[in-house]
This record gives structure tokens, C-alpha cells and sequence, in this order.
């Protein structure tokens, strides 16, 4: 047997590992002993995740029809695989990325010699976190904005400033005013605009 090759259990089952790569348990491995696991936040299950995104009860992996599957058990924020949310239940591939909450897990099957602790990274694996919601923009996205409102209202200030600043030119100095623009603004002009108006 090669050190790459999969530990078979009973009845043709290679023992497989969940590895925590990211979230409150990084680093820590749990093995997949039985015919499935659950996963989730509720103590006494097979695998209990300190994760408060995680549901009490939030999924399964199982061993179906010579494959492991996961399944989400309804719960609240979604079971992803590879960084895209489940619906039904899906066969895992070593390597594949499993999110559930803020925790992110890879599955991987156990080498001959390796141990459960055993993890090799897949090559450019997908992220496990959920995909951007349509129509809802990244944070990053949500901070350019804010700083284009931002200047947006300051140039608006500055324009109303500006106007201020020339009517109260006109107001008080008609005759200087009128010199520079060509604008007269005598008492008699503006009776005649407000009439107008």
C-alpha cells in the first residue's frame, strides 16, 4: 500500500478526516468513524462545532453508495460546498471545502501511515464562505461609497458657500458687483425679479 492511498474500513469504507482550517477550532481533525457523522453546535453530537453561525443539528456526512455525502439538516445559514450552497445532498471529494458558519473544514481521507490528523492542501481551493448575495455589495464596495457621499456633500457645501458668498457681494457692495459681472443688482432689479417670480 503507497502512503497517498486511502486506510479502508470495514466494508470497503476508506476512513476519511474533516479538518478545521479556519474558525474558532482551526487545526483540530476530526475522523469519520461510523457509517455518518452530525455536525453542529448542540453538545453530545459526533462533531460539536463552537461556532454561534452554526446550527444546534446542521449537517451530515455519510457513507452512501461507496461515497461519503454531506447533507444540510435545514439549517439556519446554509451548508456550503466549495464555496456554493447546498440544496440536497452531495458527494465530497478529498480536498473538497466545507463551510458551515465561520467555520470552514476540509475533507480529506486518512493516509495508510498519516494518522487522522493527516492534511494535504488542495491545489487553489474555492472558499468556504458563501458567495455574495445579489445585490448586496462587499464591504470594500460599501466604504468607496461612503467616502463618494462624502465628498458629494462636502462639493455641494462649497457650491451653496460660494452662492452665499456672491449674493452677499451683491447685497452689500451693488455697485463694485455690477462693475465686475455686468449684473445690476439695484433695489429697483430685484422688486422687478420677485414680480417676475
Amino acid at each position: 500500500m503507497y502512503d497517498n492511498e486511502p486506510t479502508m474500513m470495514g466494508q470497503g469504507r476508506p476512513t476519511a478526516t474533516l479538518v478545521v482550517r479556519q474558525g474558532t477550532q482551526a487545526g483540530m481533525s476530526f475522523v469519520i468513524s461510523g457509517n455518518q457523522v452530525v455536525l453542529g453546535r448542540e453538545e453530545g453530537l459526533d462533531i460539536v462545532l463552537q461556532d454561534p453561525e452554526s446550527s444546534r443539528r446542521h449537517a451530515r456526512v455519510s457513507w452512501q453508495g461507496g461515497r461519503y455525502v454531506i447533507e444540510d439538516l435545514g439549517s439556519t445559514n446554509g451548508t456550503f460546498v466549495n464555496g456554493v450552497q447546498i440544496t440536497m445532498p452531495q458527494a465530497l471529494n478529498p480536498g473538497d471545502s466545507i463551510g458551515i458558519g465561520q467555520t470552514a473544514l476540509v475533507f480529506q481521507y486518512s493516509g495508510a501511515e498519516m494518522g487522522p490528523s493527516y492534511y494535504q492542501a488542495p491545489p487553489q481551493q474555492a472558499p468556504a464562505y458563501p458567495p455574495p448575495t445579489p445585490g448586496v455589495a462587499p464591504a470594500r464596495s460599501n466604504q468607496s461609497t461612503q467616502y463618494i457621499l462624502y465628498g458629494c456633500g462636502c462639493l455641494l457645501l462649497l457650491c451653496i458657500c460660494s452662492l452665499l458668498a456672491v449674493a452677499g457681494w451683491a447685497l452689500l457692495d451693488p455697485a463694485s458687483f455690477e462693475d465686475a459681472t455686468g449684473i445690476d443688482v439695484s433695489m429697483r432689479a430685484i422688486e422687478l425679479y420677485l414680480n417676475l417670480v
